[in-house]
């Protein structure tokens, strides 16, 4: 098995274990992460639909970039590694199109051309290594209609570094459950460990577990999509998080 094979089974096995039963908690109110998806959509440049228009979401999820898509009027195609994500999304929204699938395989199962390509979230850092990178941007590039536009978001976890006691961090808690997420830094990828405390009728109970993620930094992904002939229309470090948008060239 490869290397690459192995950080994606990694990532599917952490998420359908521990994280993929317990998402929609872990984003609160799950309408108005969808709405804040909208306008961040809306800041990227992605308007209303014109006739017939595609759109893709790559690493989909639930849906909170996929379903403001749909309601813009673009016939939307979700991807994701978690077939239990994309059931929930696929219930709710029977309109998008759902594939459980590697992004980096969209293509084989829904090929282009799109108007519009999304990879948002931390979807980018799933990825095992630099060269799939790259190769997801072939892919995109590729797919895009002239003039199309690729947007993405990620973690600075290139330059936003955390140390000590920082690296523990409370995601979300309530009466019944806690999230808690520890960063480990090496130098091409952060190690994550979730940590799930449930309290049961036997008392309080955890479950853990670990996956990496790749350190990209703007400036190297910017290069990259550049290289490319990409227009890099937006680009900007925020918060810890990373924005990119490109349209792609006549």
């Amino acid at each position: 098995m490869t290397s690459s094979a192995t950080t994606l089974d990694a990532t599917r096995d952490h998420y359908r274990k521990l994280l993929s039963p317990i998402y929609r908690w872990m984003l609160g109110d799950f309408d108005a992460a969808v709405a804040r998806s909208r306008m961040e959509l809306e800041a990227l440049g992605i308007g209303r639909a014109r006739g017939g228009a595609r759109g893709l979401d790559l690493g989909a999820g639930p849906g909170l970039h996929a379903t403001p898509m749909a309601e813009l009027g673009y016939r939307v195609t979700a991807v994701d590694l978690s077939e239990e994500l994309l059931a929930e999304l696929a219930v709710a929204r029977p309109d998008i199109g759902v594939v459980v699938a590697n992004i980096l395989e969209f293509g084989a199962y829904s090929p282009g051309p799109y108007d519009v390509v999304v990879c948002m979230g931390d979807t980018l850092t799933h990825l095992p290594s630099l060269d799939d990178v790259d190769r997801l941007f072939d892919h995109v590039l590729g797919s895009l209609e002239p003039k199309g536009t690729f947007a993405l978001t990620f973690r600075d976890y290139a330059t936003s570094t955390r140390e000590s006691t920082d690296r523990f961090i409370l995601v979300r808690a309530d009466d019944a459950r806690i999230l808690t997420c520890c960063l480990d830094y090496g130098p091409d990828r952060v190690r994550v460990t979730d940590v799930v405390h449930e309290r049961t009728q036997r008392g309080w109970e955890m479950r853990a577990g670990a996956y990496p993620k790749l350190r990209l930094s703007l400036d190297w992904v910017v290069s990259r999509l550049s290289a490319r002939g990409a227009e890099v229309t937006q680009a900007k470090t925020a918060m810890g998080r990373i924005t990119v948008a490109v349209r792609a060239r006549p």
